[in-house]
């Protein structure tokens, strides 16, 4: 073998070697920003506690106490959400009163009201960062 293949073999070995080094090291930062990123998505929640609603139960003599916090991940909707507490009242007292004793009892009746405000919440903002809705208060009396 003369100089110039033993240079250019080397010079080969060297590229792939640093190829392989990376991707590794791309692979690797990518897991880590991707963790790091999802980590402080969760972390980043913004809550509105409504205050004491009192609604109206059909075809029933009860009423419902209802103290609701709406939980979103970005700040400017939560700015909106609480301007707007007017029109998130009157939808949540629309769907309670439209729910039967039966309907809302129980540990199903409660999560599919829950389902239900939120995805009345997300319709009536057009905001899907609206993540969640919350009962701190239930009681029907």
């Amino acid at each position: 073998m003369n100089n110039r293949n033993i240079v250019l073999i080397i010079i080969l070995i060297l590229v792939i070697i640093f190829a392989i080094l990376g991707v590794v090291l791309g692979i690797t930062y990518y897991r880590n920003n991707n963790a790091n990123n999802s980590t402080r998505k969760q972390l980043e929640t913004y809550n509105l506690t409504l205050d004491d609603m009192y609604c109206n139960i059909k075809d029933s003599k009860k009423i419902m106490k209802v103290k609701i916090t709406i939980e979103t991940s970005d700040k400017k909707t939560l700015e909106l959400l609480s301007e707007k507490q007017f029109l998130i009242r009157d939808d949540i007292n629309k769907i309670i009163r439209n729910k039967t004793e039966d309907k809302i009892q129980g540990e199903e009746g409660q999560t599919a009201l829950q389902k239900e405000i939120k995805e009345s919440l997300v319709k009536l903002f057009n905001d899907s960062t609206i993540t969640n809705v919350y009962f701190n208060d239930l009681i029907i009396q």
